[in-house]
């Protein structure tokens, strides 16, 4: 559940900002904060084994956390890139002086366009002149090896610190091709048909998410997600002229920011069928908490979870699915934090120009085994002239922007 309620909050950060054609991807296996420093004796070096996240991907930067040993003499270390078979692909030798200073800091090395799929390794050799950083943790990625050159192999690790806790803190920076995209829109009286065809060189594509927006005060109306794979997708999306609205039996909001879930399990789709961000207040006087409301199929509040994965309403409906056994009234005594007529949700409206915008507090009226009172509805537009934003992300971390306008 979490990774959905984080799709929504990422498509309102894509919105908000303009996309470049490639991306750099972070690969890393450390958790960014070296607890240590360690250098090898000089036959020895520091090798990671990483995964790209595309076939064809090119590596164009190594950063690497280091210090100078201040005991050292020597003035050289060697850069490596080998493939999973520990052939070379890639050279480097330099003064550890011109990336690394007296403390334990990351430092940047450019490297010329390797392009690579599958597995490889980025190796240090740093002859006892640099610490490289070390990740102490109880449980470690298992990537980090010692290794040897002439010829290339991994060594036996016969460290201080134990293999299964330690991550040498290396990264690899790097982009994949970006996808391309022709996009073709159609107007009826009843509908915004959106068509594209999507290529992606890298056959890695993931997903996509096409916006409607009122062309006149740039507000998105409207939002769609859908999830691709491989090299060419044929994309046809209907839009029949609404917008999201909100309401709790008294008062209502439109247009806020809403979609459609993806990759929900079967058994509780019709339930969690539309996800909203907002912002939850479970008292007048208590702080916002972010969070993502979701509602069914027909229009009813089911669920609420915030951005740590924490469950504050589960409707009576979803529960008898994830928990067959137990009593809902115990959960409603026990578990529900919202609270009938004091909790209450702030919806967004979003805007092209001005980003995310949170409404007013909504209270929550009735009884959880109401649903709050709360629903989610379809209405019709009044708009005429509309923008379409299409954006399409591929598992290498590219993402392709691409727009449109049509009138009824």
């Amino acid at each position: 559940m979490r990774e959905l309620l984080s799709t929504v909050f990422l498509i309102s950060l894509l919105c908000c900002q303009g996309l470049a054609a490639d991306k750099t991807a972070l690969l890393r296996y450390d958790d960014g904060v070296p607890e240590d420093g360690m250098w090898i004796d000089s036959s020895k070096g520091h090798g990671v084994l990483f995964t790209t996240p595309a076939s064809n991907w090119t590596l164009s930067k190594v950063a690497i956390s280091g210090m100078l040993n201040p005991d050292s003499d020597q003035d050289l270390f060697v850069l490596e890139i080998w493939d999973e078979n520990l052939n070379l692909l890639y050279n480097k030798a330099d003064n550890p002086k011109s990336y690394f200073g007296d403390e334990l800091a990351w430092a940047e090395i450019d490297v010329p366009d390797v392009t690579l799929s599958g597995n490889f390794f980025i190796c240090i050799f740093e002859f006892s002149s640099v610490y490289v950083g070390a990740d102490l943790s109880n449980v470690s990625s298992g990537r980090s090896v010692v290794v040897s050159r002439n010829p290339n192999k991994i060594d036996s690790w016969d460290l201080s610190y134990p293999r299964n806790e330690t991550d040498w803190s290396i990264l690899a920076l790097g982009h994949s091709a970006a996808p391309a995209v022709d996009l073709k829109l159609r107007s009826t009286e009843v509908a915004v048909i959106v068509e594209a065809i999507i290529t992606d060189p890298d056959g890695d594509l993931a997903g996509t998410s096409v916006q409607i927006v009122d062309n006149e005060n740039l507000n998105v109306l409207w939002s769609k997600q859908m999830l691709i794979e491989g090299e060419t997708e044929n994309l046809t999306f209907t839009w029949p002229l609404e917008t999201f609205q909100v309401g709790n039996g008294t008062d209502t909001l439109e247009p806020i920011f809403a979609s459609n879930t993806v990759g929900v399990s079967p058994n509780i789709e019709p339930y969690m069928v539309y996800i909203a961000p907002c912002l939850v207040k479970l008292e007048p006087e208590s702080q916002n908490i972010e969070a993502a409301a979701y509602f069914g199929e027909d229009g009813e509040f089911h669920a609420l979870i915030d951005t740590e994965g924490v469950m504050h309403y589960m409707s009576r409906e979803l529960f008898e699915i994830a928990q067959p056994q137990k009593s809902y009234g115990d959960y409603m005594k026990n578990n529900l934090t919202l609270t009938e007529g004091v909790s209450a949700l702030s919806f967004f409206n979003f805007n092209l120009n001005k980003g995310l915008t949170a409404y007013p507090p909504m209270v929550l009226t009735r009884s959880p085994v109401q649903h709050y009172k709360l629903r989610l509805n379809n209405v019709a537009v009044s708009s005429s002239a509309y923008i379409i934003e299409l954006y399409i992300e591929d598992s290498g971390g590219n993402q392709k922007r691409v727009s449109g306008a049509i009138s009824k």
